[in-house]
Formats: C-alpha cells, structure tokens, sequence
C-alpha cells in the first residue's frame, strides 16, 4: 500500500503563494485550535504577498496625484548672491561692462543679490495631460484587482492544504488502524505457529506486513509535519510554535455549490476585470502616442531682478505663449505608436485566452466535484463490505478454514478503501473550492450560494471523524 502522492499539490501552492516573499515579523500567534475560517481570516492579516499587493494600490495612487499634478501650474523660485572684486585701476571700466549692475557701485568690489519666480501651464499636448490621468487611473483599478484575485488565491489555498491536512489524518489514522490489526493477526500467527497448525512462513509474512504497515504510518506522519509547515508559511505565521489546526469533522461537513455561470464568473472575476482595463490602457496609450503628433502649447513668464549694496531693485519681467510643434524625429514617435498598437493586440488576446481559461476551469470544477461524489458513494460501499470480509476472514482464520494472506490481503482492501474514500471526500472539498475561485468569488467554500451536497449518511459512518493534528 502506497502513500497516495501529495508532492504536485505541494508544489503547486509553493508558487501560488509567492513564499520567497518572507513573512512578517513580531505577529502574535493565534490562541486556541484554528479551523478553516480562523486560518483563512490570520492568512488575510498575515499574508506577505496580500500585503504587497495591498500597497501596490496606493504606490498606483500616488501615480495618479502625479498624473493629476502633470495638468497643474508649475512655479518655481530661485535666488543667488555674487560678490565682485577686483584689484586693477581698469576696474571701473571693467565694471561698467557688466550687465544689470546699479550705477552705484564703488570702486574694486560689489554685492549683488538676485531672485527669479517663473511660472509654466500647459495648455494642450495633444490629448496627453488627459490622457494621462485616465491611464493612472486604470492602473490603480488594475492593482485593486490584482489584490482581489491575490486574495481569492490565498483563501483556495489554505483551503486545498487544510483539507489535505485533514485527509493525511484520516489515511495516518487508517494506518494506525491497520498496524493495530496486523499485530493481533501476527499474534494469532505466533499462537498457532505454537499449536503447530500454521507454518512459519506464515509468521514472517505477517512480520513483513507488519513493518510496512509501521513504515507507511512513519511516512505519513513526516508528510503531515511537512503539509502542516506548508500552512504555516501560507498564512504567514514565523512563530516557531506549535501550529494548533483543528478539523472536527472537515472532510465530511456539508459544502454549497455555486453555479457555474460564465457570464457571472467574466463579471466577477478580479484578474479578467483588470485583463479588461489593461486593454483601455493600451488604447489610451496609442492616443497619447498619437498625441505627439500635436504641438504642445504653453503659457509661461518670469517676474524678477538685481540689487546690489544700496538694495535699488531693479525688477524685470516676461509673459507669453510657446508652442512646440515636432517636424523631423526620424520616425520616433511612429515607432512608439507602433509599439503601443502590438502591447494593445497582445491584451487583447490575452484577454480573449483568459475568457477561455476561466470557461475550462468552470467546467474542470464542475466535472471534478461530479465524479469524486461518485467515487465517495462507490468507496462508501466498498468500506463496508471490506470490513466485514476482513472480519469474516479472521473468523475464518482462527478457526483454520484459510491462510494467513488471507487475512492480510482483507487489512490490505480495507485500508485501502478508507484511503480512497479521503481522497475522494478531499478532492470533493478542494474541487468546489476551485468552483468558488474560478466563479470570482471569496465566499468561503462552505458557505457559498449553491446546490448542498456531502455528509450523507454513510459517509458520517465510514471513516470516524478527525479531531486535530498535532
């Protein structure tokens, strides 16, 4: 009996969930044993890569105030201080020569002090000062959307490693159980090998299952601890302690089924609203290109003067309009609105490939969620009946009417239906977890709007219900 394999689902939350990014420092750890809400509510707290993208959004708000500020006047002072000297008999001559300096400068050296205001306002450039706060304003959607569907990802994947949690605890338990059953059959080998009715071959078949039985149960509580460590960094927890995860009955709790709307999940869906306002973004971006076709006008002046020692100010100012009008750049701007046009027909695919991933991943869910309730009702029965040919053929055992693999080969189907039936019941659970993702929303699985499904009545007796990991 292998150990069903868990090493794709690792991986694949690894790289969902950004882990280079390290998690935050001086956090308290939660009191008490954490179920899936408590887990999902400390990730969203916790989060390094949540936090991230919550911060892109106001980086992007600060682009837009300077986006805004672009529309703005613009005015500047400046000031400055020189002082003259000069020891030759010429330099009244020489001082004559300078321009802007008083008539009452004495003899070989002087103080001057100056200072300018000027001013600039844009008055048109070609569509781009609007433009331009549009294309600000479309990026801070983008990162808004950005950290929903950050969000959405976090919640899928505490969710999928809490229910893996819960599954390799159910598989350790059959394990247990399993080992448990071994021993006593190896014990009963041991007695009749003792009476003389059994061989000793027997005994060590019953050794050689045994100590798999013990490996698998070893194996799988490392892979636990890793699973669990895996959580740990997910929700953003560094607190070297003990992480406390309670299940209660988890893998059996009743799940909602959203319905598999496309049109709702293309409403809904954060990464396909911002693949819409990335191709608005291009498309401003190829008008504003164009825009440099344009001339740029501006409105500026200055007002400002010099004085020296005697404090004479002597003031002169300027006031106009200038254009710039772009003639000859060697096909420059061409070349920009170029490259604007392929970045937009890229969004534009990408939107299109997106809209086509969102519907499979609709109906990947829908046909996932349909076949493991097939595979729980068909491992439910298959529990039932194993167990009772493993009791049948331990009867059967002491009473000499079979052989000890037999026996062993009855544990063997009987834990291999339990085991079955938690990948079922898991792959249930984290595929209407997927549904909940790909339909755009953050309800949490067991509350999402839908057709009920789960915790039938065989299903509460086939496997017993897990308390915690520890």
């Amino acid at each position: 009996m292998k150990i069903p394999p868990v090493l794709f689902l690792v991986i694949g939350i690894i790289l969902a969930t950004l882990l280079p990014y390290s998690a935050s420092a001086g956090q308290d750890p939660p009191g008490g044993r954490l179920d899936l809400p408590a887990l999902i509510d400390y990730a969203i707290k916790h989060n390094p890569a949540l936090k991230i993208a919550k911060q892109n959004i106001d980086i992007e708000g600060q682009g837009v105030k300077a986006a805004e500020a672009d529309r703005m006047p613009r005015i500047d002072v400046t000031g400055g201080y020189t002082r003259y000297r000069y020891d030759n008999p010429l330099t009244p001559i020489v001082i004559e020569r300078l321009p802007l300096l008083p008539s009452d400068i004495p003899d070989f050296e002087k103080n001057v002090y100056d200072g300018f205001a000027t001013f600039s306002v844009p008055l048109f450039k070609g569509g781009r000062l609007v433009r331009g706060v549009t294309i600000a304003e479309l990026k801070r959607s983008m990162a808004r959307d950005y950290h929903t569907r950050n969000l959405h990802e976090l919640i899928y994947n505490v969710t999928a490693v809490y229910y893996k949690l819960a599954q390799l605890n159910e598989l350790l338990k059959a394990f247990e159980a399993q080992e448990m059953g071994l021993e006593a059959h190896r014990r009963d080998v041991e007695f009749f090998l003792k009476a003389g009715t059994s061989p000793k071959l027997d005994l060590f078949k019953a050794d050689v299952e045994l100590a798999g039985a013990t490996e698998r149960r070893i194996q799988t509580r490392n892979t636990i601890a890793n699973t669990r460590e895996l959580l740990r960094s997910i929700i953003g927890m560094d607190d070297p302690g003990e992480l406390p995860v309670s299940f209660g009955r988890a893998l059996l709790m009743p799940v909602q089924v959203p319905r598999g709307d496309l049109d709702q999940a293309l409403s809904n869906r954060p990464d396909y609203r911002a693949a819409l306002n990335k191709v608005k973004m291009f498309e401003e971006r190829v008008a504003s290109a164009r825009g440099k076709r344009l001339p740029d006008v501006y409105a500026s002046g200055d007002y400002g003067g010099r004085a020296g020692d005697s404090f004479a100010f002597k003031e002169n100012w300027t006031l106009g309009v200038r254009f710039m009008l772009p003639v000859f750049d060697f096909g420059r701007i061409s070349s920009e609105v170029g490259r604007e046009r392929y970045s937009l027909m890229n969004a534009k695919e990408e939107e299109r490939a997106l809209r086509l991933t969102i519907a499979r991943e609709i109906r990947d869910a829908q046909t996932a969620i349909s076949n493991a309730e097939e595979r729980i009702t068909v491992s439910e029965k298959a529990i039932t009946s194993a167990k009772e040919q493993a009791r049948i053929e331990d009867l059967r055992y002491k009473a000499g009417d079979n052989t000890s693999t037999d026996v062993i080969n009855a544990q063997t189907a009987l834990v291999r239906s339990r085991s079955d039936h938690s990948q079922a019941l898991f792959d249930r659970q984290v595929a209407v977890a997927s549904l909940v993702k790909a339909m755009g929303s953050t309800d949490r699985p067991e509350s999402a709007p839908g057709l009920e499904i789960g915790a039938r009545n065989g299903a509460k007796t086939a496997i017993p219900a897990t308390q915690e990991v520890r």
